[in-house]
């Protein structure tokens, strides 16, 4: 039981709220049952609760006696998590709670992800919600719905609904480091026309690529971890002529905010043959190591019999287009900020392929400071895509957040972390989008700041939360908002 990890752990409050909603399906636009817990949580205690058509929630608590009359403060978070989870684990994502495990300081989840990518932020919120002896000025909890699948909560908001004019986004993930600026970004899906042919015998085989670590496409894809779709495609683009394989079946990665940790691929591949495209696998998995180093020590690039026999598969030129266009996508880190050493300043994300029928659908993601230098990046995938004959779409189109390093609510939250911890905290942009840039185009004027507890892992089975950090960070909130 969730209650069994947590016992003990502090802050109580704060761990109390996570098990609670750890028990809640919430994954991206299936947040209906937390959506309710959060109602009723509020009509339990009094406090003024209002939901928008997009589904967000505020609740508003007055404040403490000591700080009446101040300014009103928001305290926000997303309600939605990434939904992955292990190759057998067996989890149902949509009714099944989240098996939480303690191991020392880190709390994981077994096999799936933990959902620390929100729920610290709304357990936080909920915390100081229901604790009436915690300082603290005009308080509304923002919990906004369906930020993992492109900022949509935060897109729809209405913002009638937010009085305050200073926002604490909780949706941070290493101590010690505020945010005050992000990337602005774009999805761009392409769809390739694959034409089918019968299969003239041979053995159908198995393609996959395994066990590499993934990650959050906007703050891990400066490390230049493996990429799973675009490690599979360099593997079929230099063996489908050499070893003579047809594919019929395609699929990698999933979401667009998530670096491919696995890809598959079914192919036919004439039987005298198989050895050939065994010992490439084994040659290319040498090199993907080497290029790799110590980023991906788990990595497998496997080639296996399955034992089905398809009736169709990919005609050969088909197939040559389809791998050339896909052999081309780009992946990565484009450039780095001048302004800021260290932060990216534009990538892109080759996040997807899945066979669909009759075409093939890619899904890529971009991000910038820059909106032209986003747009260049769309815009050449779309070229590629089109010249292999493909139609594309651009969505989830999100503005970045202009960095103030110097506003009064980071220098208060300087002045209370030195006081803390004696240490001097990081003030950086982040290459991830944030809720914050798009809150603050629809409240122009709102001064923001985005910070958070240790959370290692994101969007992957093997995300954990240092519970350690997390007291910290809770205490630093409390010291932030006795200071507003």
């Amino acid at each position: 039981m969730a209650e069994d990890a947590l016992a003990g752990l502090k802050p109580e409050g704060l761990w109390r709220h996570f098990a609670d909603i750890a028990r809640l399906p919430r994954c991206s636009k299936n947040e209906e049952r937390i959506r309710e817990h959060l109602v009723m949580f509020a009509r339990e205690r009094g406090l003024e609760c209002h939901v928008d058509g997009a589904g967000n929630v505020v609740i508003r608590k007055p404040a403490h006696p000591l700080h009446r009359g101040r300014p009103g403060v928001v305290v926000q978070g997303h309600l939605d998590m990434v939904c992955e989870k292990n190759q057998g684990t067996p989890h149902d994502f949509a009714k099944d709670p989240i098996a939480l495990a303690l191991d020392g300081e880190w709390l994981h989840a077994r096999g799936t992800t933990l959902g620390a990518d929100n729920g610290i932020a709304v357990a936080a919120a909920l915390a100081l919600l229901s604790d009436d002896s915690i300082e603290h000025p005009p308080l509304e909890a923002l919990f906004t719905v369906d930020e993992e699948s492109g900022l949509i909560g935060a897109t729809r908001l209405d913002p009638g609904m937010i009085r305050g004019r200073t926002l604490l986004n909780l949706d941070s993930e290493e101590e010690g480091i505020f945010y005050v600026g992000c990337a602005g970004g774009q999805n761009t899906e392409g769809w390739l026309p694959v034409q089918r042919e019968h299969a003239q015998g041979g053995v159908a085989v198995t393609i996959a690529i395994k066990g590499l670590r993934g990650g959050h496409s906007g703050s891990e894809i400066h490390e230049g971890r493996g990429n799973a779709v675009a490690l599979g495609v360099r593997f079929l683009w230099r063996a489908a002529a050499k070893a003579g394989l047809r594919l019929y079946d395609l699929s990698g990665g999933g979401l667009h905010n998530a670096i491919p940790r696995e890809f598959f691929a079914k192919t036919i591949v004439p039987r005298d043959r198989v050895s050939l495209l065994t010992q490439m696998a084994g040659e290319l998995e040498r090199d993907f190591k080497l290029e790799l180093d110590d980023l991906e020590p788990a990595l497998s690039l496997s080639v296996a019999p399955n034992g089905e026999k398809p009736e169709k598969v990919i005609s050969e030129g088909s197939m040559r287009r389809l791998l050339d266009a896909l052999y081309a996508i780009p992946h990565g880190v484009t450039a780095m900020s001048r302004r800021m050493p260290g932060l990216v300043e534009t990538s892109t994300n080759f996040a997807a392929v899945h066979l669909e029928g009759e075409e093939l659908h890619l899904l890529t993601s971009q991000r910038s400071t820059h909106p032209s230098s986003r747009d260049d990046l769309a815009d050449r995938i779309q070229a590629i895509v089109r010249s292999a004959g493909g139609r594309t779409l651009s969505s989830g189109i999100y503005p970045s957040w202009p960095p103030d390093p110097d506003s009064s609510l980071v220098r208060i939250c300087r002045e209370v972390y030195r006081r803390r911890t004696d240490k001097e905290p990081q003030v950086t942009a982040i290459h991830a989008g944030l809720e914050c840039g798009v809150i603050g185009e629809k409240l122009p004027g709102i001064e923001m700041i985005s910070f958070g507890p240790d959370i290692r892992g994101a969007h992957t089975p093997e995300e954990r939360v240092n519970v350690a950090s997390t007291e910290r960070f809770f205490a630093f909130l409390l010291e932030v908002l006795r200071s507003l």
